[in-house]
């Protein structure tokens, strides 16, 4: 059916849906796998559909990134965006994912067009929360052209840039350790990484930065004092400082190490990567009112809940 290898691998986001939820984990990584072929059973393009479903938070904030990406990028090219241009562009952006969603373009073409959580599970969507959704949007953006990380950067010569949004791994005891950073750029001796941010803040946003840190000293070759780690909560335009120290790094290792083990330790085969669903429970009060189930993709599969 497919020449693609299910591989395994290691990311923040892998490791948070592993401890948020086991059978959750099993549908993002093993049961949806070959779901976007045309000869996949009924089963496994279902999943393939509901794990590419986004809800309207995660679309704010990937809408976001997107943005900050394209100015950014103007910006090492020479162009300018101005504030208005881009709140105009992210916003149509918005609407044209909707109705992408409420027309259910989906079913044409899973990947490349939206399908709301919201919509596919019947949940009621008021005008306030679409204003909300939308005042994040542009608040956000506003937020990224007054910041003070987005002066320094303007600051940079584009030869200093080193990422934007480039999806690279690293290995670590063998494993690969995908990594996604928003933004890093080499200045002196100094090497700056940057997470943008359109929720609050939460602990666990330090433990990402700190893999990052991991990537940017096997990438570029810098030394941990080297590094400078900032999450921009755009909507406050805060940027959060977080210093890497032996102490961070350590745990993290620790958590990268504990994480893969756990995850290997639930395979049917490590060599092949290969799995089954009744390994992976669910959580223990797996119920559609239930926190994490309610807000979870797979709870029509999981659950045999309602959807339109």
């Amino acid at each position: 059916m497919t020449d693609f290898k299910n591989e395994f691998t290691w990311s923040f986001s892998r490791h948070r849906t592993f401890t948020t939820c086991k059978r959750k984990y099993y549908y993002n990584h093993y049961g949806n796998w070959g779901g976007w072929d045309d000869k996949a059973e009924d089963d496994v393009k279902k999943l393939y559909m509901l794990k590419n479903m986004i809800s309207l938070p995660m679309l704010a904030g990937s809408l976001v990134h997107n943005e900050v990406e394209r100015i950014l990028k103007s910006v090492r090219n020479g162009w300018k965006i101005s504030q208005e241009e881009s709140e105009k562009n992210i916003i149509a952006t918005f609407k044209r994912s909707w109705t992408q969603s409420k027309n259910k373009d989906w079913m044409k073409n899973v990947k490349y067009n939206t399908n709301l959580f919201e919509h596919y599970y019947q949940q009621d969507i008021t005008d306030d929360r679409l204003f909300e959704i939308r005042d994040i949007i542009v608040d956000s953006i506003k937020g990224f052209y007054d910041s003070d990380s987005f002066s320094f950067i303007k600051t940079l010569a584009s030869t200093e840039w080193l990422s934007i949004e480039d999806l690279d791994s690293f290995e670590m005891e063998g494993t690969k350790i995908w990594v996604k950073l928003d933004f890093a750029a080499r200045h002196g001796e100094r090497v700056y990484i940057y997470d943008w941010k359109t929720g609050k803040e939460v602990k666990e946003d330090e433990t990402q930065l700190a893999v990052y840190t991991l990537y940017g000293m096997d990438k570029w070759d810098v030394e941990m004092k080297q590094v400078r780690l900032f999450d921009v909560y755009l909507m406050k335009q805060i940027p959060v400082k977080v210093k890497p120290t032996a102490v961070l790094i350590n745990n993290v290792k620790h958590i990268i190490q504990q994480s893969i083990n756990g995850m290997k330790a639930l395979l049917d085969d490590v060599s092949e990567n290969k799995a089954s669903i009744g390994k992976f429970p669910k959580v223990n009060d797996a119920t559609e009112d239930s926190w994490p189930c309610n807000y979870c993709n797979f709870k029509e599969v999981c659950l045999d809940v309602d959807t339109y």
